[in-house]
């Protein structure tokens, strides 16, 4: 796996680990969840929603994470499906938040979640 593609799955993992960090762990404060255009009065009824969503880009950025790795503890092919499979989530999912709300997605979705994982996809099949 080259060295660029290792930068940019990390900077991927990073990223879905700070979404994590908005949405299971500080969602409840008012400048958070106004990011994600839920009114206070909503809160109650979508946290969970946003804990459990927050926890899929968490494992998505540990599958990255758990990637990098193996492929630097010799396991490179192994290592590197674990970071294609995990980017392609992370890409499919930017589509899908695209595809739901073209509005929020362009800025949320494909350069929230979808670069990262689209740049690092691209670097690994160079």
């Amino acid at each position: 796996m080259n060295v660029p593609a290792q930068l940019l799955a990390l900077t991927a993992a990073l990223t879905h680990l700070w979404i994590f960090t908005m949405e299971s762990l500080r969602f409840s404060r008012p400048e958070v969840h106004a990011m994600f255009e839920v009114r206070a009065a909503d809160l109650a009824a979508v946290r969970p929603w946003a804990f459990h969503q927050g926890c899929y880009n968490a494992l998505l950025a540990l599958q990255v994470l758990a990637g990098l790795a193996a492929a630097h503890s010799g396991a490179m092919a192994g290592g590197q499906a674990l970071v294609l499979a995990a980017s392609g989530s992370m890409l499919a999912a930017s589509v899908a938040l695209i595809a739901f709300d073209p509005r929020q997605g362009r800025i949320k979705g494909l350069i929230g979640q979808g670069a990262p994982a689209l740049a690092t996809l691209i670097a690994l099949m160079a």
